[in-house]
Parts: structure tokens; C-alpha cells; sequence
């Protein structure tokens, strides 16, 4: 007997897949009356990699495979991942797999931090020293992880999905621009590596976002990068009439 989830209510049921020699199996759940289809691990699996993103088939493939092959997509081929990324599913599944590598990431950037300052060494929040000087306050982080992680998540693409507007590149809405940024933060898996691997985890995570942007908008890499551009801008402007006006009341 092999056991198979239901997608719509995640009820655990017994089938006959074993005995059969085909790669699907047609299943209908006792408890909620849902039927579908049920493909062999490595035909799910196969399928998964080829035409979607894992994560999506995380029932059917396996949680960890799924995490890995999901990572492995958005690090090296998000062009594909996300011209398949389905626009109208819910976000519940992206949102978790990006709080999930997302703290990950943290935990690891958190982790290091503390060890360098424990060692003496100036770590990557401009020299706070002491605020990871108690073990305390460096567990209390790792517990705010998750929270930090949606907090910046939300912030970020939300940002980032007014300046489409600004640029009229929004084609698809604000849940379309949420699902880039969280599956983006596969790239804070390279948080693992000491020293560069957070710094390098987000240009790579920015890169991601780019690609993503322009794949579920369709819009070109240059109406993207003219959007990034306007906080730059903005701030170079308030920054200018900050030293005008200082300089007119100086003299």
C-alpha cells in the first residue's frame, strides 16, 4: 500500500499504487470527496523540476525534495521558475517557503555575527558590537527570525510594486509581486557561508527579483531598473535641498 495526501484537506489514504505499473492513480479522499490524480514519486518529481516549481508539488514530491529542487531553481534558473509560476494560486505556500529559507538565512547571518563579536571582530550591522555581546538578546532574535522575515518581505515588495506602478509595469497586482519576493528568498540559503555568504545571499536574492519582475509583469529590464532608480533619486533630491537650505541660513 502506498499512502497519498489529499491536496484539498491533506487526509492521509491507503491506495493500490503499488500494484499497479502505471505513473498516476486516480484517488478519491473518504473525507472530503475530493478526487485527484496521484503520480508516482519520481514522475512527480521528474514533472515538478521540468514544468513548475517544486514547491507547488510539495505533496507529491516531499517536502525536503521540494525545498531543495525549489531552491535550486531560483538560484540558477528563475527565468524559467517564475515564467511558470501560476499568478492566481493562493500565497499561503510561497509565503511559507520564503519565511521558512528566509529565517533560515537569518538565523545563520545571526549566528555568525555573534560569534565574530564574541571573537572581537566588527560584524555586518556597522559595528554593533554590543548588542550581540549577550547571548540573551542573540537568542531573542533568532526567535523574532520569522517575524523580521515577513516584516521585510511586505515592506520590500510592496515598495517595490509602487514603483512598478510609477513606471506603469504592473501588469499583474500587488499578490503577483509578493510571490517574487518570497520565493527571491531562496537565495538567503547562502547566509550558510561565513563571513560573505549574507551579503552575497542578497545581491543574489536582487538579481532574483529583477528576473522575477520582469518574467510575471512582462515588462523590460530597463522599466525595472528605472523604478529601483526613483528612491535613489528621491533621496540624492531631499539630500541637495537639505544642504541649499542649511546653506542658506549659514550665510
Amino acid at each position: 500500500m502506498v499512502k497519498a495526501a489529499c491536496p484539498q484537506c491533506n487526509t492521509t489514504i491507503n491506495t493500490n499504487f503499488a500494484e499497479t505499473n502505471g505513473d498516476s492513480i486516480w484517488v478519491m479522499c473518504p473525507k472530503c470527496g475530493n478526487s485527484f490524480r496521484y503520480f508516482r514519486a519520481d514522475t512527480a518529481l521528474k514533472g515538478a523540476i521540468k514544468n513548475g516549481i517544486p514547491w507547488e508539488s510539495r505533496i507529491e514530491i516531499g517536502f525536503w525534495p521540494a525545498i531543495f529542487y525549489t531552491i535550486q531553481s531560483a538560484l540558477f534558473s528563475p527565468k524559467k521558475m517564475y515564467r511558470s509560476m501560476s499568478i492566481k494560486d493562493g500565497l499561503m505556500g510561497p509565503l511559507i517557503f520564503g519565511l521558512f529559507i528566509g529565517s533560515i538565512g537569518n538565523m545563520f547571518s545571526f549566528f555568525y555575527d555573534f560569534l565574530f563579536s564574541m571573537l572581537g571582530f566588527e560584524n555586518s550591522f556597522g559595528g554593533a558590537t554590543l548588542f550581540f555581546s549577550s547571548p540573551v538578546r542573540y537568542v531573542y532574535l533568532l526567535l523574532l527570525s520569522p517575524v523580521l522575515v515577513m516584516i521585510e518581505l511586505f515592506i520590500s515588495s510592496f515598495i517595490a510594486h509602487v514603483l512598478l506602478i510609477m513606471v506603469r509595469g504592473n501588469k499583474n497586482n500587488f499578490k503577483a509581486t509578493l510571490k517574487v519576493f518570497a520565493y527571491s528568498q531562496a537565495a538567503m540559503i547562502w547566509s550558510i557561508v561565513p563571513f560573505i555568504g549574507s551579503t552575497m545571499g542578497k545581491l543574489w536574492m536582487a538579481v532574483i527579483q529583477i528576473i522575477g519582475l520582469k518574467m510575471v509583469h512582462d515588462i523590460s529590464y530597463k522599466r525595472i531598473i528605472i523604478a529601483l532608480i526613483i528612491p535613489l533619486v528621491l533621496m540624492m533630491t531631499a539630500f541637495l535641498l537639505l544642504l541649499i537650505f542649511f546653506g542658506i541660513i549659514i550665510t
